[in-house]
């Protein structure tokens, strides 16, 4: 979640990563049925639009967008389907596990190695799930986290200690920091430009920042995020940031599946990157059209499944949401793989391991096209009929 509301009072009409005037709204978005990113399902009637110029796709800020957003976040419950725990991300050929957070910094740290001690900043803290594998990995750093109330001091106040929670938007929290973390933040942001600019402000000289974000090109499913301000790409991510005076060293779709990490640290604002874009992002309105159509197959796919018979769906995530919300009597049960998930219940129904199935079952994998086949494959067995959704 957003650690601020940061609202813009921009006209709608500029892009919020590189100020073109150049946005063309996707229509077709406003007929589909989208989800939370904490797992509910909402209504349809989003608006979505695409930068021609440096190609970020947003949502437009209009006072129906805010109420929803603060509709949504009146009532957020990061990972409620494990009770809090956070999500696990698998490898789909493997089925190998762990926890994002852990990944995503062993990742981080191999590529740029730490001092010994230093001090972080985890903007959006959630329940502090980050700063605890941080600590592991960096046991001599201070940990400091915000978010956007005081919910989850008490759990992160035990990781960071008393003093390391702010329940404020970065500017408020005093000094500099060797290290900002924004995972899964940026996304929700309403005015990202501003917001990383007071960001920037509070990096230490030579600091680092690691933004993480979901990379809608390797899958669709994140475009129905009702509150989801951005989609970004490597290069619009990149203006983004060159913009508010960062100065990109990596950005990679290859660190998180389905996830985009990119590191940068303080450097010089460019007023446009634009004119070094790939030339694909300025037919970007055409791939999200052709992405939404992705998805209208994916959920006829599924509804010819259930039309068949009592089916399950692979996952409890954001994909499943949706796919389960587009079925006319929804899912028997779910499918995961994620052991804080097992036993419990999601959407009403029951999530069990593939190893608990019956013979006769057959489970719809909701996720992209390129995964979901690779999982079907891995965990294909007799008795057991695994369906992916259409080639992409």
């Amino acid at each position: 979640m957003t650690d601020t509301d940061n609202r813009s009072n921009r006209p709608a009409a500029l892009c919020c990563a590189c100020s073109s005037a150049s946005l063309d709204e996707v229509r077709s978005y406003r007929s589909l049925r989208r989800v939370t990113s904490d797992c509910r399902t909402w209504p349809a009637g989003g608006r979505l639009s695409a930068c021609a110029v440096c190609g970020c796709v947003q949502c437009i800020p209009d006072e129906v967008f805010v109420g929803e957003i603060d509709a949504i976040y009146a009532g957020y419950a990061i990972y409620h389907q494990s009770e809090g725990e956070e999500q696990a991300v698998f490898n789909s050929s493997t089925g190998d596990a762990s926890p994002r957070s852990q990944r995503l910094l062993q990742r981080f740290l191999q590529s740029f190695p730490l001092a010994a001690e230093g001090r972080v900043l985890d903007i959006g803290c959630g329940n502090g799930s980050t700063l605890k594998v941080f600590r592991e990995l960096c046991p001599r750093w201070k940990l400091v986290g915000t978010e956007l109330n005081e919910k989850y001091r008490r759990s992160v106040e035990a990781i960071a200690g008393h003093g390391g929670f702010y329940a404020a938007p970065p500017e408020a929290v005093s000094g500099n920091f060797d290290l900002i973390l924004m995972i899964h933040v940026l996304e929700h942001v309403v005015d990202p430009m501003a917001f990383l600019r007071v960001v920037r402000s509070k990096l230490a000289p030579g600091g680092l920042l690691l933004v993480e974000v979901p990379a809608y090109r390797q899958n669709p499913f994140e475009l129905l995020i009702a509150d989801h301000r951005t989609h970004f790409d490597a290069a619009s991510l990149s203006t983004l940031l060159g913009r508010a005076g960062f100065q990109v060293e990596v950005a990679s779709e290859d660190w998180i599946s389905k996830e985009l990490s990119v590191v940068s640290r303080p450097g010089a604002a460019r007023a446009s990157a634009a004119a070094t874009l790939p030339k694909d992002n300025l037919r970007v309105h055409a791939d999200i059209e052709r992405r939404l159509e992705w998805l209208a197959k994916a959920r006829t796919a599924a509804r010819a499944m259930e039309a068949k018979g009592p089916m399950g769906i692979f996952g409890t995530s954001i994909a499943a949401t949706w796919i389960a919300s587009e079925l006319q009597s929804g899912p028997a049960f779910f499918v995961d793989e994620d052991a804080s998930r097992i036993g419990r219940q999601f959407m009403n129904r029951p999530i069990f391991h593939p190893n608990q199935l019956v013979d006769g079952s057959e489970v719809f994998v909701a996720l992209p096209a390129f995964l979901a086949q690779s999982i079907a494959n891995r965990l294909q067995r007799k008795g057991v009929c695994y369906q992916t959704p259409p080639g992409e």
